[in-house]
């Protein structure tokens, strides 16, 4: 699955110098003493060396920097270094629930509630979305009454959803995103307005067109 969504994302096909070598994966888990989960593994494979995907908005660590960290193996750092993500090391699943902590000094982890493949499949989505695809955009002044007809429009229309996870929701068509973020209710967030993120200049003008999205103040 992620290579299918990464040549989704990106409009072709990968490379094998897209992912790192096996014999790589395999030293650092020698270094690791165990194998890391085969989700993990398949992500650094395959997209591993892909900085749209691993360093445009949040940083996954390379693999020779995976570390231990009160029992989580972590993987992803937060783009100011507040927030770590990892999985519990206890149960060596191969697709294991996902931890998130602040501040690795007294650290607390809590569960994401998102099993680690689903959570890998977020990110790609948001990485492009928060910094990845270079045209951004928003409207303003959509209200929550707005929202479901604006929904019911998009959604016709081809666009698929493919986050929709702690109160962060995205949107998909053809390499252009649409996202925006609920509150606690399900409600449009009063905070940020309706975003929209594309691949291409031309992307981005037909979401002017279309929707009226507007260049980022």
């Amino acid at each position: 699955m992620i290579k299918q969504i990464a040549e989704k994302l990106l409009g072709h096909s990968l490379a094998s110098n897209d992912g790192y070598d096996v014999a790589i994966i395999e030293n650092v888990e020698t270094k690791l003493g165990q194998a890391i989960p085969a989700i993990l593994k398949e992500f650094y494979l395959t997209i591993g060396k892909t900085d749209l995907f691993m360093s445009s908005f949040q940083r996954f660590l390379k693999p020779e920097d995976l570390f231990y960290e009160d029992g989580k193996l972590v993987f992803l750092e937060e783009n100011q270094n507040v927030c770590y993500w990892g999985v519990n090391t206890e149960n060596k699943e191969d697709n294991p629930l996902v931890y998130q902590a602040q501040n690795m000094d007294s650290a607390n982890w809590y569960s994401e509630e998102i099993l680690l493949s689903d959570f890998l499949q977020m990110m790609m989505y948001g990485q492009c979305a928060e910094g990845g695809y270079e045209f951004s955009g928003a409207i303003y002044d959509m209200d929550q009454d707005e929202l479901p007809e604006f929904i019911e429009e998009i959604t016709t229309n081809n666009w698929q959803k493919v986050v929709d996870h702690n109160n962060w929701i995205i949107y998909e068509n053809d390499r252009k995103l649409i996202w925006y973020f609920t509150d606690d209710n399900g409600d449009l967030s009063e905070d940020y307005p309706v975003f929209a993120s594309t691949e291409t200049k031309e992307g981005f003008l037909e979401m002017e067109e279309n929707f009226g999205f507007l260049d980022l103040d």
